[in-house]
């Protein structure tokens, strides 16, 4: 096949213009001669070599159009697709987590680090560490429902992130303490840490949680609670 530049193409067309212009000619010449001209001859040459024109700038358009595509096909695709290996049927794989979750320590964490657990921000972050500082440190997870923005809090999702070990509770010496250390804490009440204060003046020390709970007369929830913070 022609592959045609524009040169060519225009080269083409100027010697077709020269061949037609040499057909005319001679018939014009013979039309002189009284002789009677057959023209049909002469357009079928004329259009013949118009298609012969056309037919090979289409196929050398067509030419330049394939190898385009296979160079730019080798630029980006540089690689013989009849050798790809086919790939081996596709096995079922178990599936493995993507990331081991670092357990955070319930009654050491700072918000800093609470902060990055699902489900808390900075404000929770700093009231779940503040309770803790006041208690002296958490002995179960439920005691986070005991915030207020923290009471819809999941367990199941603290479980996950945290651990608690309650041997890290802070606790506090009940025959020692005075009043203000005894109302600083969210389970004494005023009216708790003045009957404490009252009967050690009178009876002397406590020895026990069962002591207290008789000397105050405070529910036994709360002395279940207390019993994990008070020490004698």
């Amino acid at each position: 096949m022609l592959n045609f530049t524009r040169g060519e193409w225009i080269a083409a067309t100027v010697l077709l213009l020269l061949i037609t212009t040499q057909l005319l000619f001679s018939a014009l010449y013979e039309a002189k001669t009284a002789k009677p001209v057959d023209f049909t001859e002469l357009v079928t040459q004329f259009e013949a070599r118009v298609q012969w024109v056309e037919d090979s700038m289409e196929n050398a358009r067509r030419e330049r159009y394939a190898d385009n595509y296979q160079q730019n096909r080798k630029e980006y695709f540089p690689f013989d697709s009849s050798k790809i290996r086919k790939s081996a049927p596709f096995e079922k794989q178990e599936k493995k987590p993507q990331y081991t979750i670092v357990k955070l320590e319930l009654n050491l964490c700072d918000s800093a680090d609470v902060v990055v657990v699902p489900q808390f921000g900075n404000k929770r972050a700093q009231k779940l560490v503040e309770y803790r500082e006041n208690l002296g440190g958490y002995y179960s997870f439920e005691q986070v429902k005991e915030i207020y923005i923290l009471q819809n809090i999941d367990i199941e999702l603290l479980q996950k992130y945290f651990t608690l070990n309650v041997s890290l509770i802070r606790k506090l010496t009940i025959n020692n303490a005075s009043y203000k250390e005894l109302v600083a804490h969210p389970y004494i009440d005023s009216y708790l840490a003045k009957l404490i204060i009252n009967y050690r003046e009178k009876k002397g020390n406590f020895t026990s949680i069962e002591e207290v709970q008789k000397a105050t007369n405070a529910y036994q929830v709360l002395m279940d609670k207390l019993s994990y913070y008070i020490e004698f």
